[in-house]
């Protein structure tokens, strides 16, 4: 047989997926599975009218960049959620969802052999794109600080990712923090790529976008999902903001590999973009309220995570237990029937911690389930 790609067979399969498809195949035998190890959250969302959309047009290609609509709608909700300001036709690309939004990039500013850095624990993607793109992720560990980043960059390094807010910790970066990282970037000439998924997912004003710090875009790369902040994560929907020149990069990129969104749904959420939020948000609010009891929960029985205060997250330390992340995960799922995600998939530094996710339990079983971790934890110390 014809060898693989040294490169794609040397990727790691993405570890929240990976169980996630173990939680369904258990699921199609009867089993009763907990699952915390989704990377969405369930919201209550009525299906809008569909029969209203624009036919036949619902049935072609939109425009490669994005329906000129929906990215005009984005464009006025950024302004005034985040007093971020791009021109809705040259500086942003709508696709098929923010992951190959992020790959897209990469294969867009990447030589290889260039490095990037990513704070760990980092989201499971970035180092396995980097790779794909023939780059070299440099992994951060969780216990620097982005003042500690300068003495990780070398003169391969091409770019810095962050994650705000964070998956999985559900940090947000402070001001300072994000002015340090503007700094390194025109210090050393590097892409700053800053993926804001869960922009949303706060129950203040503390998020502050990288976006809203430079003007005009030069070296910042913008992330976000329609996907996650609507409730709609199978639909694929996500976007790239960034300099005219490196929006017109990456979309020679797209038109190669994507074409463009698929156009029924880009019709719909442009239709129904304020009526969505009007429905999700509320919902949003109550998810992060539940975060503060759980979080209070888990310190009640003694397990410790690392801080944050958005998302839909939690990273879980699992100290002492002698089993490494993914054998606990492993096991907490066949014997116990809990899903969470190993932290090994965040990064070599994280492989103490499983990734909670709390967005698509109810309470009882919520609880119930950490308590199985507690056990866990207890029984292989």
């Amino acid at each position: 047989m014809p060898l693989m790609s040294k490169v794609a067979s040397s990727i790691s399969e993405a570890m929240s997926i990976k169980f996630n498809n173990i939680v369904y195949e258990l699921k199609r035998q009867g089993k009763k599975v907990i699952t915390l190890s989704l990377g969405e959250a369930f919201f209550d969302i009525p299906l809008f009218p569909m029969n209203d959309l624009p036919y036949p047009d619902i049935y072609h290609y939109s425009h490669s960049r994005g329906l000129p609509e929906l990215r005009e709608k984005l464009s006025e909700y950024f302004h005034k959620q985040f007093e971020v300001d791009f021109d809705p036709t040259k500086e942003i690309l709508v696709t098929a969802g923010s992951k190959i939004a992020i790959h897209m990039a990469f294969m867009g500013m990447l030589d290889p052999g260039d490095e990037v850095l990513i704070h760990e624990p980092a989201w499971v993607s970035y180092s396995e794109q980097i790779k794909l793109c023939y780059g070299k992720p440099l992994g951060v560990p969780y216990f620097e600080t982005v003042f500690e980043f300068e003495k990780y960059i070398s003169n391969r390094t091409k770019a810095i990712v962050i994650n705000n807010p964070h998956n999985p910790t559900g940090k947000v970066y402070s001001i300072d923090e994000l002015n340090k990282i503007l700094e390194l970037g025109k210090k050393y000439n590097l892409w700053l790529l800053s993926d804001e998924a869960y922009s949303d997912f706060l129950i203040d004003n503390s998020f502050v976008s990288l976006g809203a710090l430079e003007k005009p875009f030069s070296r910042v790369v913008i992330f976000n999902s329609i996907s996650k902040n609507y409730g709609i994560s199978g639909w694929r929907l996500g976007y790239i903001i960034g300099n005219s020149d490196f929006i017109n990069t990456v979309s020679k990129v797209n038109q190669h590999l994507i074409t463009c969104p698929a156009t029924i749904l880009e019709y719909y959420v442009s239709k129904h973009f304020y009526r969505i939020l009007e429905i999700t948000f509320p919902q949003i609010q109550n998810l992060l309220k539940a975060r503060k009891q759980i979080g209070s929960f888990m310190e009640s029985i003694g397990l410790k995570f690392l801080p944050g205060e958005a998302t839909f997250y939690f990273f879980v330390a699992i100290i002492p237990s002698k089993l490494t992340s993914e054998e606990f995960c492993e096991r907490l799922l066949r014997e116990e029937y809990v899903s969470v995600v190993p932290g090994i998939g965040y990064g070599a530094s994280c492989d103490k911690f499983v990734r909670v996710s709390f967005g698509t339990e109810s309470m009882d079983d919520i609880e119930f389930a950490l308590k199985k971790v507690k056990e866990l934890i207890r029984a292989t110390s």
